[in-house]
């Protein structure tokens, strides 16, 4: 496979994730921060849109190169 068809692949696994399972990731995202010691400052909403730009990504990986 080419390279930039596996990347797109791990860009569209991970915007689909971040799409799907917001709150989920979210809350696994403060139990970790929580143990260093790091204020969360991460909602649902930018969640999905770094999904959305994810996709994005993944589809001009796919098209262009």
């Amino acid at each position: 496979m080419e390279t930039n068809t596996i990347r797109a692949i791990i860009f569209l696994i991970a915007g689909l994730v971040l799409i799907i399972f917001p709150e989920k990731l979210i809350k696994m995202q403060s139990k970790i921060l929580r143990k260093f010691n790091v204020k969360q400052t991460d909602t649902k909403s930018t969640t999905r849109i770094l999904g959305i730009i994810f996709l994005i990504i993944a589809l001009v990986l796919w098209l262009v190169f």
